[in-house]
């Protein structure tokens, strides 16, 4: 864990994803609905946006194919990141992203555009005090007034629970030889070994014998990336804000819409306590305290612009949103951090029936006589669940689709054609979301099929068996080709029936 990796963890890749959090039309949907103005150039499509830390790139490299007319630069130290990620951005031919192996240091001695958003994902956590003074200071420099910071972290007091698991990987790992991966998985089951011999922290920690649980079904790529840097630190929200006022930056709100809603989370009586803060980032820690929040999204804004009432409703109005899951598919009750919600047919059903016939807008929706009888707030706030809960989103405007489409159906071409290897990038671009739409290998395999005018069993079978992968059904393995074939098939005809139909209202095919 020395020389360039500075305390970070290295010779283990960063696990391959992409993540919906900073889509431009989320973030203007959960700026507007806390009551802020999003930046202009966000609204318009001609935004440029910059994700220091990325990983692989992935999001940023997505972003651009769904947003041609916008400008993006990420930044990772780890040279196979951005080997990987400069591959497939010139294979997507995708001009307006810039993929840079740099430190952060590096990175802010560049000269570059002013910014309208940065994505900075868990990072924040897993970097030295050094590293996010580097990260203020870029920040402060280069974005613009009025732009917005997305930022995740672990967050206190929730992570209080969980940092002797933490220390444990860290010293089991560090006394073990041979390659990291095994390392992590001798330590991961030391780890429930203790836990199954109970009393101490085991016996007075809840959920920690299931967190171990999770963690042996987890990659050595994520449990390495999350555990065992050398820096690795959990805050309190207030202390994080405190920090980025540093850049001219204020607290906006949750990135998630539904953290909004305080009556989620929080009981009346519980509201009324954290009302009692005259700070709002004081007044946001008590919230985390009372529900023991482990993990934030947060967006900041530079600058930012109070939104009138009027000025709000009218922005929400506008705001045009799509369905992304079958009518039938919508769920009577939900499974949120916040417990299960119960999902009333009276709302969701129509709500569901309207947006199945395409982006409709907030004030459209509430012209429906049996949306406009439940009210405003009902719906505004059914539209925060579904979003939060990726049942639904928020749409781009018309304006700018057919250079979306152009730009989103070379990059998707790409994507489908790399899946006759393996299982990622793992989305696809919408050009009405202007995000990722999620599909399986199986999927894809399909739907590149369908392009090249071959069988789709046939086709998938022969790409998945070279890999090894058999495929079961009512927890039966199925043995042989014909088998597998056929269960393909059986697939293939679900796929057209059910999610095609929803992969092309939703532009990516």
């Amino acid at each position: 864990m020395g020389g360039w990796t500075e305390g970070y963890v290295g010779g283990i890749d960063y696990i391959r994803a992409i993540y919906r959090d900073w889509s431009p039309a989320l973030l203007c949907f959960a700026l507007t609905l806390r009551g802020w103005r999003p930046p202009e150039a966000l609204r318009r499509g001609s935004f440029t946006m910059a994700e220091p830390g990325c990983g692989h790139g992935l999001t940023t490299a997505l972003l651009a194919g769904a947003h041609p007319a916008a400008r993006f630069e990420a930044m990772d130290f780890n040279p196979s990141h951005i080997a990987g990620v400069r591959r497939l951005a010139a294979d997507a031919g995708l001009s307006n992203a810039a993929f840079l192996e740099d430190s952060f240091a590096e990175y802010a001695r560049r000269d570059g555009p002013m910014l309208d958003a940065v994505a900075l994902h868990g990072v924040w956590s897993w970097v030295s005090a050094e590293n996010r003074a580097i990260l203020l200071d870029t920040l402060r420099r280069r974005l613009a007034p009025g732009g917005v910071v997305f930022l995740s972290y672990n967050a206190l007091p929730g992570t209080f629970a969980h940092m002797p698991l933490r220390r444990l990987l860290v010293e089991r790992c560090a006394e073990g030889s041979g390659p990291l991966p095994d390392r992590i998985a001798h330590a991961v089951e030391f780890a429930a070994r203790m836990a199954a011999q109970g009393g101490g922290w085991f016996a007075n920690t809840e959920g920690v014998v299931e967190r171990i649980e999770q963690l042996r079904h987890k990659s050595p790529n994520y449990i390495a990336h999350e555990y065992l840097n050398g820096d690795w630190t959990a805050f309190y929200h207030a202390d994080v804000a405190r920090d980025l006022m540093a850049a001219k930056l204020e607290f906006a709100g949750a990135a998630v819409p539904m953290e909004q809603l305080d009556d989620l989370t929080l009981s009346a009586a519980q509201q009324a306590l954290a009302a009692e803060a005259s700070d709002p980032a004081r007044a946001e820690t008590l919230r985390d305290v009372m529900t023991n929040r482990s993990f934030r999204r947060d967006l900041f804004v530079k600058g930012g612009e109070r939104l009138s009432p009027a000025e709000r409703r009218a922005l929400l109005g506008e705001t045009r949103f799509t369905l992304l899951v079958a009518v039938d598919d919508l769920p009577e009750v939900a499974s949120t951090p916040a417990g299960r919600l119960p999902f009333p047919r009276s709302l969701y059903r129509p709500l569901g029936e309207a947006l199945a016939e395409g982006p409709q807008r907030l004030d459209a929706l509430l012209a429906r006589p049996a949306l406009a009888a439940q009210g405003d707030a009902a719906l505004l706030r059914a539209l925060a669940l579904l979003t939060s809960l990726s049942l639904a989103a928020p749409a781009l405007p018309e304006d700018g689709f057919d250079g979306r489409k152009a730009s989103c159906d070379r990059f998707n071409a790409m994507v489908l054609d790399r899946h006759r290897f393996g299982d990622t990038p793992g989305q696809l671009a919408s050009p009405l979301l202007g995000a990722g739409v999620p599909v399986s290998r199986i999927e894809a395999l399909f739907l590149l099929a369908a392009r090249l005018g071959e069988e789709p069993a046939a086709f998938a079978w022969r790409h998945l068996s070279t890999d090894g992968i058999v495929l079961g059904r009512d927890g039966e393995r199925c043995e042989g080709d014909d088998a597998n074939r056929a269960e393909l098939t059986r697939r293939h005809a679900t796929f057209l029936q059910r999610r095609l139909p929803l992969l092309e209202a939703l532009g990516v095919v």
